[in-house]
């Protein structure tokens, strides 16, 4: 998901919202559990302000979303950094070193603190990640950042402590952001008495207890996609610059640029959506972005740039003088314990009609010197034009060589 383009959280509809408060937070015990009251209570927590993570720079937000997605496919919960305006939400309450020392005096100074609410019996609960527990490194890592959100959050899902690493609730890999799906040792004594779905006592199947409490994921509909940059119509430089914001409430994304007369596609894995174009030759070129979704929902949208104004045949929209080439130029009450988290032993945008072109421009360029075109990405990472007995337009398989997805 591109920055910027997150839910609006009260038009979004899941079994449950978690809303992640970046901002300063002051936290009651009047009003038991209850997220939309800032009010958690429970042996051992003490009334009190908590910093939030304003340092937390706007990149660093939308990586962190994009894997709070990831993380939790199979599942029906939706994210924002916003408070919802109306309904009921779980919360994440960020804060410093010292908040945690402040709020949960006698639990040490854990990064995952959660409320064991061993049914998710109380429904929305407030989690705490404290990033001043965690050490320069991990901040900075997202990934790690996530983990230790999902382990608090876990905790009011009903979920424990597991032993070995791989999977949230136990000890952090690099692949171990998402919920296990079979049945893995309790880390210490069992607290929750009343089991966990399909497994013996002292194991836990933290997907199977997921699945049956928040439910699976419902198809909310075709992804976003809009083209940012180029704009339709535009002239162009032969290295230019794609870019296009991507959204869907949940995760599972697939986004890939095509450049159509090539068939060529490149995939991006990540937001920012984001390729570099390099050595295009003269001529008019479509640029088609697509976004597949977990569900198999499917949008695309397009734009055509011109590289070379007498190679397009004419010159720029909305110049003075000389022909006009008609292309559109627009864009598109119980009593509760609090868990820390031990980590165990082991360390839909519409498409736009395509531009019309005027009858002395010529034909789209659909092969290479009479070549078939290629329809895999060239690995190459260098530019430039093709050697002596290449055909002419052989630079143009060097357009997705050079391309890259970021830097």
């Amino acid at each position: 998901m591109a920055l910027g383009i997150w839910l609006v959280p009260d038009a979004a509809a899941a079994a449950r919202t978690v809303f992640v408060n970046l901002d300063p937070v002051v936290l009651n015990n009047a009003s038991g559990q209850d997220p939309t009251q800032n009010s958690y209570n429970t042996t051992g927590f003490m009334p009190g302000p908590a910093s939030g993570w304003p340092a937390l720079t706007p990149a660093q937000q939308t990586e962190l979303l994009y894997i709070l997605k990831e993380g939790s496919i199979p599942f029906d919960i939706i994210y924002t950094f916003e408070r919802p305006a109306a309904g009921s939400y779980d919360m994440v309450v960020l804060g410093t070193a010292a908040d945690n020392a402040a709020l949960f005096p006698d639990l040490g100074c854990s990064a995952a603190i959660g409320l064991a609410d061993c049914t998710d019996g109380n429904l929305e609960n407030i989690s705490f990640l404290f990033w001043g527990c965690m050490n320069m490194a991990d901040q900075a890592d997202m990934r790690r950042v996530a983990f230790n959100i999902f382990a608090g959050l876990g905790f009011g899902w009903g979920l424990e402590n597991l032993t070995g690493t791989g999977q949230i609730m136990a000890g952090y890999s690099p692949t171990s952001v998402h919920f296990g799906n079979s049945c893995t040792n309790i880390s210490g004594s069992q607290v929750c008495a009343g089991g966990h779905v399909g497994c013996p006592a002292g194991q836990q199947n933290s997907t199977a207890d997921l699945l049956a409490r928040l439910g699976p994921r419902v198809d909310d509909g075709p992804p976003t996609v809009t083209i940012t940059s180029p704009q339709n119509g535009m002239v162009v430089t032969p290295n230019i610059e794609v870019n296009a914001a991507v959204g869907d409430l949940f995760g599972g994304l697939q986004v890939e640029l095509e450049v159509v007369e090539a068939g060529q596609s490149l995939a991006d894995d990540e937001p920012p959506y984001r390729w570099n174009l390099v050595g295009i030759p003269q001529g008019t070129w479509t640029l088609r972005v697509t976004a597949t979704d977990a569900d198999l929902n499917m949008v695309s949208q397009e734009v055509q740039i011109c590289v070379d104004l007498p190679a397009c045949g004419e010159e720029p929209p909305g110049t003075t003088g000389g022909e006009d080439t008609g292309v559109d130029d627009t864009t598109g009450g119980d009593e509760f314990t609090t868990e820390v988290f031990d980590p165990g032993t082991s360390s839909s945008g519409a498409e736009p009609p395509p531009p019309a072109t005027s009858s002395g421009a010529p034909p789209l360029v659909t092969s290479f010197g009479n070549d078939t075109p290629e329809t895999g990405c060239q690995c190459d990472a260098g530019a430039g034009g093709g050697g002596d007995g290449l055909p002419a337009m052989l630079g143009m398989l060097l357009l997705l060589g050079a391309l890259t997805r970021r830097e």
